[in-house]
């Protein structure tokens, strides 16, 4: 393994969930660990096979999605840098519920399955910070459902989602890094309705926009939509 992979690897292991580790552990990790570049459209793991490799984002982006018989896509979570793609998939006993797919060309850190759980068994921290980290993707999941059951309104899925990536980036100031349709097969929306609701949005003095970037002007309006 070339030096420089060694200190990707070993820097990749002092950020997100894994930021709380033991040293002792970070370095027993970082043996079972390697980097893997992709492209834009590479598949990194695909539903239904029966397990991976767990994968942190070290940059670009990536889609999980599922597809109809028909061959539809809906698009369940955009991971960006820093976040575990899937840390379900150290659990999963029937297969993997979701595709991941590069949107943008980038790099992930896998991890091996089995050593990650050993980690886990040795490390209370880090076993505290992966079930935070899994317990506020559940969270995006039930509003996700909510949303396609007519719980939440349109205005209201925009509203929270903008609100949760502010949270996310700790900015006001948002970086699409992909388009509206794959932005609205998140949401569980169209695109139509996404365009509509953001140029409302922009209308009322909430956000303002061009085509790779939104500011948000006022949360606590836009917190009350979230929240009708």
């Amino acid at each position: 393994m070339e030096n420089s992979d060694l200190q990707t690897i070993h820097a990749a292991l002092q950020t997100g969930p894994f930021a709380a580790m033991s040293d002792t552990e970070r370095q027993k990790l970082a043996l079972h660990a390697r980097v893997q570049p992709f492209s834009q459209g590479a598949t990194l793991f695909r539903e239904g096979e029966a397990t991976t490799d767990a994968m942190l984002l070290l940059s670009g982006m990536v889609k999980l999605c599922r597809h109809s018989a028909q061959g539809k896509e809906c698009v369940l979570h955009l991971v960006r840098c820093g976040r575990m793609l899937d840390a379900g998939v150290l659990f999963y006993e029937e297969g993997l519920p979701a595709t991941a797919i590069g949107v943008q060309n980038g790099v992930v850190l896998r991890l091996e399955r089995k050593a990650l759980l050993e980690a886990l068994r040795n490390d209370a921290a880090l076993g505290v910070a992966m079930l935070a980290a899994m317990s506020l993707r559940q969270r995006l999941f039930i509003n996700k459902i909510a949303g396609s059951q007519g719980r939440i309104s349109v205005s209201g899925r925009v509203a929270a989602w903008l609100l949760h990536r502010a949270k996310m980036e700790k900015s006001a100031t948002l970086s699409m890094g992909v388009t509206q349709e794959t932005l609205a097969r998140q949401m569980g929306i169209s695109r139509e309705s996404l365009s509509r609701e953001l140029s409302a949005l922009t209308s009322a003095g909430l956000i303002d926009r061009d085509r790779r970037r939104i500011i948000l002007l006022d949360a606590n309006a836009l917190r009350e939509r979230a929240e009708a």
